[in-house]
């Protein structure tokens, strides 16, 4: 059954799907509570550690978990401003379109399957299930890593009633070459595996309380918008990485936001145009913040080298 699993997700594209085991994970909540007695965490995240290490508050007859990852990278894009994970249409809404494929095929094998399915919106910690389901390792920056596809991929994964055999974990981590902690915008890299995302400057460029100066000059430190890829960049793991076979993250691609297209149109106009892209969901305004950020500091960083 679980090969069967397997072939399927491959016939849509998936070639990297595991099985983790049900938890509870008590190793990863001392991980969490060491996180969070050191002050490195923020709004996002979910502060009930219970949730994000116990399946069972999720889904009580939880006894296995199909993990899926979804690989995003198309290569460089010319002009871009927004982060890679966003250049397609809105990956939750594509790989609930999986998961929910994937749940009826096994539907149709097994009449009292049961399951619960995620795309980076549930209280798990989506990249420690990848890892116990041994399609990644992890690296300084707290990315999971494939050989394949090196970091550029989402996670989607589905709790399951059935107790499929759990995949085994990875016995390595990244290069640990420091690439990734020199080259940080925000310098939250701690060269321990672990990060402090309160300067990370993907976390500031959707971070709608105000911004201090330094959080201003971390977004304006690169060109994008929304997001940051400078880790994943530079990486050498991220080096000559096969691109994604899915042909949804492959079309309809929208790497740059501009000022003078976003200025006019209302919050419904604004929605209506970008309502489907994973940028969207803090709206124009924090967009044209960051427009504005990222040009006033080349502006200043130009004035500088003319003197």
């Amino acid at each position: 059954m679980k090969q069967l699993i397997k072939q399927y997700c491959l016939s849509l594209g998936l070639d990297c799907v595991g099985i983790a085991p049900p938890g509870p994970y008590p190793e990863l909540a001392d991980r969490l509570q060491k996180r969070i007695d050191q002050g490195h965490s923020i709004e996002f995240d979910e502060t009930d550690i219970l949730k994000r290490t116990t399946p069972q508050l999720i889904m009580a007859d939880v006894q296995s978990i199909i993990v899926c990852l979804f690989p995003y990278y198309i290569g460089q894009q010319k002009a871009a401003n927004v982060s890679k994970y966003t250049y397609s249409r809105d990956y939750h809404l594509i790989i609930k379109e999986k998961l929910a494929q994937i749940q009826t095929y096994l539907q149709s094998l097994l009449p009292d399957f049961q399951s619960q399915a995620f795309a980076d919106t549930g209280p798990l910690a989506d990249r420690y299930l990848a890892y116990l389901a041994g399609l990644g390792f992890y690296g300084i920056n707290s990315c999971l890593i494939t050989d394949k596809y090196g970091s550029y991929f989402f996670i989607g994964y589905l709790l399951t009633n059935v107790p499929f055999t759990p995949d085994m974990p990875l016995n390595r981590v990244c290069l640990q070459c420091g690439r990734c902690q020199a080259a940080c915008p925000g310098q939250i890299i701690l060269g321990d595996f672990t990060i402090d995302p309160r300067g990370c400057k993907s976390y500031l460029t959707q971070k709608k309380a105000a911004l201090s100066p330094a959080e201003v000059a971390i977004i304006g430190k690169t060109p994008l918008v929304f997001g940051c890829d400078i880790c994943q960049d530079v990486c050498p793991h991220n080096r000559n990485i096969a691109v994604t076979p899915l042909i949804e993250f492959q079309n309809d691609l929208l790497p740059a936001v501009r000022e003078d297209e976003l200025i006019p149109l209302s919050n419904k106009e604004f929605r209506r145009l970008f309502g489907d892209r994973a940028f969207s969901w803090r709206g124009k305004q924090i967009l044209l913040r960051n427009l504005n950020i990222t040009a006033g500091q080349r502006s200043l960083l130009l004035s500088s080298k003319q003197k």
